[in-house]
């Protein structure tokens, strides 16, 4: 069943998660706060929303006692090149341990269309391969 990130609250209700990678943004954000357990911790990594007004409104991160971090790849890595090799190391071993479980689905190149319409819709699972 494919599910979009706009009824994540509604589809998990009461369930609470210690830690949220959020790499989407916008009014996700703020969904993922009301899934955190008291001391849960969200951790910011992108925003493929797009949605650059959006802001954590510090009195629910307060009030909840959550703890929000931020973590941008691509504006710490290029200044800080020495970490890479040890992190690209790490990222190997968790993924060849099985850590990295990401479902993968293959479409065909002619089904790029329904690809993209996919992604914009935030009802894509996993990751998508267009395959010639």
């Amino acid at each position: 069943m494919t599910r979009s990130s706009a009824t994540m609250v509604s589809v998990l209700g009461d369930e609470k998660f210690d830690v949220i990678v959020d790499p989407v943004g916008g009014q996700v954000r703020t969904e993922s706060l009301r899934l955190l357990a008291p001391g849960g911790r969200l951790l910011l990594v992108g925003n493929a929303s797009g949605d650059w007004q959006h802001g954590v409104d510090g009195n629910a991160v307060w009030q909840g006692n959550f703890v929000v971090a931020g973590f941008n790849a691509g504006g710490y890595l290029p200044a800080h090149p020495e970490v890479v090799p040890a992190a690209a190391a790490a990222a190997l071993t968790a993924a060849a341990s099985g850590l990295a479980d990401t479902e993968i689905e293959l479409l065909p190149l002619a089904d790029a269309a329904t690809a993209h319409e996919r992604l914009e819709g935030h009802t894509a699972q996993g990751r998508i391969v267009l395959v010639p």
